[in-house]
């Protein structure tokens, strides 16, 4: 996708992020492949249903912001 490249701490942020839910695909390539694809399906989605892409935005808000608030606590 022209103009979008994940950052290095981007793809090691999702590294991170596979090792807790996915060990087997917790690699930078893995990682890249993944951003990259997100960011076309939310692309994607606005096209479709503008109403869905910002349902799910929220949604990720609210999962993000429990998900922050779990790890404060341990």
């Amino acid at each position: 996708m022209p103009g979008y490249m994940p950052t290095d701490e981007d793809i090691a942020a999702m590294v991170h992020e596979l090792e807790q839910k996915d060990p087997e695909n917790a690699n930078p390539i893995y990682a890249r492949q993944m951003l990259i694809r997100m960011k076309l399906m939310y692309r994607e989605l606005g096209r479709i249903d503008e109403k869905l892409l910002y349902e799910e935005m929220e949604s990720f808000k609210t999962e993000s912001t429990e998900n922050d608030n779990h790890r404060q606590a341990s």
